[in-house]
C-alpha cells in the first residue's frame, strides 16, 4: 500500500496550521496527537475509512495533493451519504481563509463533532 502518514503534531506544517485556526477549531490544536494525517492512494480510501471507528484517533486527514475543489466536494458528499455515523469535510488552499495547506478530506465521528460544536456555542 502506498502510504505516507503521521500524527499531526509530528509535522511542523500541520502544527502551524492548527495553531492558526484555533479561533474556529480550538480542539484541533489541543488534540493534534489524535489526528492522523495520511496520503493514501485513492483506491485505498475505502479501506482506510473503514479503520477509523476502531482507531484511537479523533480524525483522519487524507491528503490528496492533486485534488480539485470540485473533486473534494463531490467525494465529500458521496462519503457523507454513505457513512451516517461519520462526518466528512474537505478543505483546499484555493479557498483561502482557514483552508488547509494542501487539498484534504477529513473524517471525524459525527456525534463527537456535534458535541464539540455545542460546547463551543455555549
Amino acid at each position: 500500500m502506498d502510504l505516507k502518514g503521521k500524527v499531526a503534531k509530528e509535522d511542523s506544517d500541520w502544527v502551524k496550521y492548527f495553531a492558526r485556526i484555533r479561533n474556529v477549531c480550538p480542539w484541533s490544536y489541543k488534540l493534534m496527537d489524535k489526528i492522523l494525517v495520511i496520503e493514501p492512494n485513492i483506491s485505498c480510501l475505502k479501506t482506510w475509512s473503514s479503520l477509523f471507528n476502531n482507531s484511537k484517533y479523533e480524525a483522519f486527514v487524507y491528503k490528496f495533493p492533486e485534488a480539485t475543489v470540485s473533486w473534494l466536494n463531490t467525494k465529500c458528499e458521496q462519503l457523507n451519504a454513505l457513512q451516517q455515523s461519520q462526518e466528512w469535510l474537505w478543505s483546499h488552499p484555493a479557498e483561502g481563509g482557514d483552508s488547509t495547506p494542501c487539498p484534504v478530506l477529513i473524517q471525524q465521528d459525527r456525534a463527537t463533532l456535534e458535541n464539540l460544536r455545542q460546547h463551543l456555542n455555549k
